[in-house]
């Protein structure tokens, strides 16, 4: 009798985590729509360096040869490393591939979060450049 009243308990917490699962959707939207109220700015301030990175010549260029060698299947990914802070007032954003086995970076960029000035980050000399630094001293087909 004993292991018969115990199915019936597991039963009925199967069937109460069936429901509660069921209505997972509708308690989503409303998570969804707390966080959109309470960190909309720094959402959108994150996506509008990440489009500023994105919209720079060397990024969309570098990105059309890596789509065109991969036929389509790869491109570079953009995202931002670490926000800012009060001893670095960058968001530091890395520029990538995934090629599969791990990701490539391409380029480390530093955008001033009060200006949105942008800076290369070069690791091989480990020092930044401001972007028509960069342009001038480094060639088109190395960018």
């Amino acid at each position: 009798m004993k292991v018969h009243h115990q199915f019936r308990y597991y039963r009925l917490c199967f069937l109460v985590v069936i429901v509660i699962a069921c209505q997972g959707p509708q308690n989503k939207e409303v998570v969804k729509n707390q966080y959109k109220a309470i960190n909309p700015a720094i959402i959108n301030e994150e996506d509008q360096v990440v489009n500023m990175i994105m919209d720079l010549n060397e990024v969309k260029r570098k990105n059309a040869l890596i789509m065109k060698e991969s036929n389509g299947k790869r491109r570079l990914s953009t995202y931002v490393e670490t926000l800012p802070t009060v001893a670095d007032p960058y968001y530091w954003v890395k520029v990538a591939e995934d090629n599969g086995g791990s990701f490539v970076t391409y380029y480390s960029f530093g955008v001033q979060a009060k200006t949105h000035a942008i800076v290369f980050y070069d690791v091989m000399q480990d020092s930044l450049f401001s972007l028509s630094q960069w342009r001038k001293t480094t060639p088109v087909g190395e960018r």
